[in-house]
């Protein structure tokens, strides 16, 4: 008996130890880059030429999880927003707009480099937390109420030295790095969120002033100020958003150091674009606006929530209120640049980093299927659009572009060349816009982890080794992804296979493992897709 109890006490002596077991091991190593790969970068900008004569200013403005249908110039009914419409009515109206990526940060890192996020191995968010022991990731996978998210199947993640390498690679060429060099003035006022490690910072990446925060969120105003209206929806992740609150990586930097700010953060940001666009009129300038609204948390003013009529869900017209506010941001900036006469010389982007998120409650990607993190329309095919009143005729234009789009064009119209060791996705839309007659794009691809699709200019292949369905989607008749065609096409979707394989191939691993798989009902079943 003694034997019995003794062995008895043993097991439960490993069990313990093996679940406080840390997770946390070298195999996600994340080494900094040689000397030799930052000295060929640092080659290549210094090769860049100053003085070219007039260059144009570049302003992009990036909305965060604001969906395709939530504004009004694409058939939207969520709200008016008639300065964001002006852009792509003056301007150019892209019909099907594509992130490189369903999620913030990998979109835009592959925005600002031109490049799909996956050629560097950012495939996923940078993460400020991973389970520290078997017992929590146990817990939190099979115990801990957490909606319809679940922390990935695996026992393995980054340490601490690794996790503050996580961001977009030092070795990455961004448009700010090109256009610095190239002697521009270059600001950020927002959401940065592509690292906050030494090296990774915006003003290491090529800008010069920068206020915002780093992470992938912030309070837009302290939850008690007066004439604040607050919609917490209760929601597994956004629990952790109101709790953050604008601490560590979400406070309010002004270019490196803690800074209060008490105007409602979309008001803020505004006005500091604003008083930049007039100190820097007299020569070129590129400004980065990636606003955090209407991601959570879900604050408004109240005079903007009291426009929202026929309203009555509280949280939906909160974020209603929200991307009214974004659009008079807008209106604001635009406003300027007319006022200081540089409309004719300026190229103003907008676009969002993804699809609206179906998980915060609140956003509608309706008519498409999806939404933010997955590779559906809904999460991929965004508001895009782009003016050039000196240059461009306001046009819709019927082809499929990308957000890498972006960085390209911009370093065109600038008279930059883009370095010759690299591949680009992204494509000069500049010659595709004067004669609108050919598509600058044959085909898009995209992954994340075990999620993964294609779209040519017709059919869509969307893997989910999570699920494992394969589907296959007509687009040119079937735009909402209703109707998969995978069982009675197999000729078509072997064939994009072979494709997305072949891309797959060429590609570097992950640079860091997504956390969590978030589920998604579409007709009576939950599709996961990896974060």
């Amino acid at each position: 008996m003694k034997r019995f109890w003794f062995g008895l006490g043993l097991a439960l002596v490993f069990l313990l130890g093996l679940g406080f077991w840390p997770l946390k091991t070298k195999a996600w190593n994340l080494p900094e880059p040689s000397a030799a790969e930052l000295k060929k970068k640092e080659a290549y900008l210094q090769s860049i030429k100053t003085g070219r004569g007039k260059t144009p200013n570049i302003v992009l403005i990036v909305a965060d999880d604001l969906g395709k249908f939530d504004i009004s110039l694409y058939g939207g009914v969520a709200a008016e927003t008639p300065n964001i419409d002006r852009i792509g009515k003056e301007g150019v109206c892209f019909a099907d707009g594509y992130t490189a990526s369903p999620i913030c940060a990998p979109s835009r890192a592959a925005m600002l480099t031109g490049r799909s996020n996956n050629r560097f191995g950012m495939e996923f968010q940078p993460q400020a937390r991973y389970p520290l022991n078997r017992l929590e990731y146990l817990a939190f996978r099979y115990i801990v109420p957490t909606d319809n998210w679940r922390v990935a199947a695996q026992f393995e993640f980054p340490d601490e030295e690794s996790m503050g390498r996580q961001g977009l690679p030092k070795t990455e060429i961004t448009l700010a790095e090109a256009l610095a060099a190239a002697g521009y003035s270059t600001a950020i006022f927002g959401k940065w969120h592509l690292g906050h490690g030494e090296g990774l910072r915006p003003n290491e990446r090529g800008f010069q002033e920068f206020f915002g925060f780093y992470e992938a969120f912030s309070l837009f105003s302290d939850s008690s100020a007066p004439g604040i209206v607050n919609a917490p929806t209760g929601e597994f992740s956004d629990k952790h958003i109101w709790k953050k609150g604008r601490n560590g990586t979400c406070a309010l930097l002004q270019n490196g150091k803690p800074v209060q700010e008490k105007r409602y953060l979309t008001f803020a940001i505004a006005d500091r674009a604003c008083r930049y666009i007039t100190a820097n009129k007299s020569k070129p300038f590129f400004l980065y606006l990636p606003f955090n609204a209407p991601h959570t948390p879900f604050q408004a003013p109240q005079e903007y929530y009291d426009k929202v009529k026929g309203e009555s869900n509280h949280v939906r017209r909160v974020y209603k209120a929200m991307i009214l506010a974004l659009d008079d941001a807008v209106g604001q900036i635009t406003q300027t640049l007319e006022k200081e006469g540089l409309l004719e010389n300026t190229l103003i982007w907008f676009a969002s980093d993804n699809g609206a998120a179906l998980y915060a409650r609140a956003g509608n990607n309706a008519p498409y299927r999806g939404g933010k993190l997955t590779h559906y329309e809904g999460g991929v095919n965004v508001p895009f659009m782009l003016q050039w009143k000196g240059r461009l005729k306001p046009v819709a234009f019927p082809y499929p572009t990308s957000l890498t789009d972006v960085m390209v064009t911009s370093m065109a119209a600038a008279g930059i060349p883009l370095p010759a060791d690299r591949t680009f996705d992204g494509v000069n839309l500049l010659p595709y816009l004067d004669s609108v007659e050919k598509a600058p794009h044959a085909d898009f691809r995209w992954k994340s982890g075990p999620n993964r699709a294609l779209r040519n200019s017709r059919y869509k292949l969307v893997i989910n080794d999570l699920n494992h369905t394969v589907e296959l989607f007509d687009l040119l008749a079937d735009p909402e992804e209703q109707h998969n065609l995978a069982g009675k096409q197999p000729a078509t979707v072997e064939a994009l296979m072979n494709d997305l394989d072949s891309w797959l191939e060429s590609l570097p691993p992950a640079l860091w493992p997504g956390i969590m798989d978030h589920g998604i009902e579409f007709n009576g079943k939950v599709y996961y897709f990896r974060v």
